[in-house]
């Protein structure tokens, strides 16, 4: 595959994990080692995305998901001032979990973007929050965001840094954006190579580091305020699917199993390989 670097330009990738992804010889992005294909795309991110194909069910798991959006606004709430977060996008916000907590929080101008149209529909519909069905990058937003949240969406899109570009644009000086995403240079990626749980293209289509993940930011005008590595509570339920049912052929016995796990038993748990990065428009 021909092409160059999102984070530094170089065009010398080196392929890895039998050809499946791509890494750069110069400064270690990895992306997968595919052409991206806007139909596949479009027949990725459908509603089964949520119910089977990447989470269990999404919206049985509101509660635990609810659970991470809360530790991370009353982390955000300690190194920031509330009257200051009074204007923000989110990229990528699903059924709207995030906007409804945030929305509880906060006396906020709030607008959330995806793609998957009953996602949108059930946040718009049900939690009667400001959702958007469509691209961000088409989107017209006025200058002047206090704030852009990214919760475990930069992996999935074809050109982040189109996204992060547009952020800052938008974003006032001073202002905010987060984001989560796996870090590939971590420990468990490191070693458990290909079989790290967070390669599968074609959902997941870049793997960052904190290093490439903070160049391809400062690139854009971003000053990098805090990198961490917070516990996430998981559905054990989604976990025990993610290892021994998702994309996998398994015996009845293993679905059985599978269907005595209380659905909202939930995990606190750390690999430290999930990175929850705050950066500021310069």
């Amino acid at each position: 595959m021909n092409k160059n670097c999102i984070v530094c330009n170089a065009n010398k990738f080196v392929p890895i994990y039998n050809d499946t992804l791509l890494k750069c010889g110069s400064c270690g992005f990895v992306t997968a080692n595919m052409e991206i294909d806007t139909e596949l795309l479009k027949q990725t991110y459908t509603e089964n995305y949520f119910k089977g194909e990447e989470y269990v069910d999404y919206l049985n798991d509101k509660e635990i998901l609810q659970t991470n959006f809360k530790k991370r606004i009353s982390a955000i709430f300690k190194r920031f001032d509330k009257e200051n977060i009074n204007n923000i996008v989110e990229i990528g916000c699903a059924y709207g979990f995030f906007a409804e907590m945030i929305n509880k929080e906060l006396k906020t101008k709030y607008v959330g973007y995806d793609v998957v149209g009953e996602a949108i529909d059930y946040g718009k519909n049900i939690l009667n929050q400001n959702l958007i069905c469509g691209d961000y990058l088409e989107a017209n937003i006025e200058n002047g965001l206090s704030d852009v949240f990214m919760w475990d969406v930069i992996e999935h899109l074809p050109e982040p840094e189109k996204f992060i570009k547009k952020a800052n644009t938008e974003l006032k000086k001073g202002g905010r954006i987060y984001i989560t995403t796996g870090d590939i240079e971590c420990l468990m990626p490191r070693i458990q190579k290909a079989k790290w749980r967070m390669i599968h293209p074609p959902s997941h289509l870049h793997y960052f580091s904190k290093n490439t993940l903070s160049l391809l930011l400062k690139q854009h005008g971003f000053k990098i305020i805090d990198v961490s590595y917070p516990p996430v509570y998981r559905s054990i339920r989604l976990i025990y699917y993610s290892l021994f049912m998702l994309r996998k052929k398994y015996p009845r016995f293993i679905e059985k199993l599978y269907d005595k796990i209380p659905s909202k038993m939930s995990v606190a748990i750390n690999t430290f390989d999930i990175m929850f990065l705050i950066a500021e428009k310069e």
